[in-house]
Order: structure tokens, then sequence, then C-alpha cells
């Protein structure tokens, strides 16, 4: 089975790509939407989030997005601890979630599987893949998307990809590079001729078996 991850940084248009390549066929899992389901249904993780940023996080299906981000978004130590605080009690769980999903597929016979994770360098996850595609796009372009979306202000897009390590860093260790600086038309188009690259390499694993 072969195993692709999908990164970028934020606001470069992931989930978009992670939906083209849906519609194409694939199976792809998103580390944000997996999160969310853990917090809606992990007792332990909800009483480790109520014990860490306050009972009033939490929500009767997952938390308050917006009340959680401002405890660990921010320029203060506090923000900074609160965020490593965060990562601590959710990655793990996801991660754990994604090698007994990937396990799964794997039985199930399934020809390729692709994991879209926002942090998959910054928490050394690339070795896991067979292939890592990295979604870009300019600086402004993103802030402007995560604004639009979010309505979050300039200076708080640019502090939460500084969060994050520089996309150039990231484009420099990607095997594919999916730009999106352009119309949906071309990153369909873009994000078709990488799937289609990756859907003519063979299987590693079939020829570490021969």
């Amino acid at each position: 089975m072969k195993l692709i991850g999908i990164t970028g940084g934020i606001g470069t248009g992931k989930s978009t790509v992670v939906e083209i390549l849906r519609k194409r066929g694939w199976t792809v899992y998103a580390s944000d939407q997996t999160a969310k389901e853990i917090m809606a249904s992990d007792d332990t993780a909800r009483a480790e989030l109520s014990a860490s940023f306050g009972k009033d996080v939490l929500t009767t299906s997952g938390v308050d997005a917006k009340l959680l981000a401002s405890k660990v978004f921010g320029p203060t130590p506090e923000h900074h601890a609160n965020l490593m605080k965060l990562n601590q009690i959710i990655h793990p769980r996801v991660l754990d979630a994604h090698i007994q999903t990937i396990e799964t597929e794997r039985t199930l016979g399934s020809p390729l599987v692709a994991i879209e994770s926002a942090l998959l360098y910054e928490v050394e996850l690339e070795d896991g893949f067979d292939w890592v595609v990295v979604v870009n796009a300019q600086d402004d372009t993103c802030v402007q998307r995560v604004m639009t979306r979010s309505g979050t202000s300039e200076t708080e897009v640019r502090r939460r990809m500084a969060e994050q390590m520089p996309i150039e860093e990231k484009r420099g260790l990607a095997d594919f590079v999916i730009e999106n600086d352009g119309s949906l038309k071309d990153l369909e188009g873009a994000t078709a001729l990488v799937a289609m690259i990756l859907e003519s390499f063979p299987d590693p694993e079939t020829e570490e078996a021969e």
C-alpha cells in the first residue's frame, strides 16, 4: 500500500487539495478532522483539555474553537506554553488514530492512503510516508485566505504562520510541491498531475516483498 503525506502552511489550500483527491477516488484522512473527533469523543482527552484550559473550552460537540485558539495562539510565553500543552494532549492521540486507520486500510487491501497533517514535518513524521506532497502559496495569499474565512486579523494570522516551519523549508524537504496561487482550475490541474505521477509509481511494500 502506498502511503502519502500531505502538508503545507496555514492558508496554502491543503483542505482543497484533499477534497480534489477524494473526488479522484483517493482515501484521504485529515488530521484536523481526526483531532476534532478526538476532542468530541475521547473522555480522557476532554478531561485533560478542561484541566489545562478551563471547562469553558468544552462543548457538547467538541470544543469552543475560538476560545481555545485565544488561549494557545498569541505572543506571550503563556500562549506558547499552552500551545505545547495542547499539542501534547492531542497529537499523540491523532497519531495513534492514524496508525490504526492505516493498518485497517492495509488489511482491507487499499492500494493508496493519504494523510493530511499541517505539522507533518514539525513532529518529524515524514519518514513514515513513502512520499510527501507540500501545498504551497505566497504568504500574502495565505494571509488573505485565512482572514476571509475566519475573520482573524492579519497580525494574528502571521503570528500563527510563524509558529510553523517556514514554507520554504517544507518545499525543500518535499517529494512533490503543488503550487496554489492561481484559480481553482489551476489547482485542480496541478493536483491531478501530482496524483497521476504518484498513482503510476510501484507500491514500495510490494517491491520490498519481492
